[in-house]
């Protein structure tokens, strides 16, 4: 398996509960690719991000890419296959 070095910095906005959010955490684990992950049950700001790209609800995980304030990539309960090709590894 090939092991990226060359990607952006990922946030992953979720819930410990959510299986789309263990599901991407896995994938990102089991490559080797650091992330930042923010409980949105816990965390009102992590909340409040997540919710101003659902139209204000809660949609887990909503995943961004590069700067969080800013990010290039956004991606709202992604697949396996959706992440890799953002990030490089599909």
């Amino acid at each position: 398996m090939d092991q990226r070095t060359d990607y952006t910095e990922i946030l992953i906005l979720g819930r410990d509960t959510c299986e789309d959010t263990i599901r991407s955490r896995g994938y990102l684990h089991q490559l080797g690719i650091p992330y930042v992950y923010r409980n949105v049950e816990l965390d009102t700001e992590a909340d409040a991000w997540n919710r101003s790209y659902n139209g204000g609800d809660r949609v887990t995980p909503v995943i961004l890419i590069g700067d969080p304030a800013h990010p290039t990539v956004v991606l709202v309960e992604p697949s396996d296959e959706e992440l890799g090709g953002a990030i490089g590894a599909g």
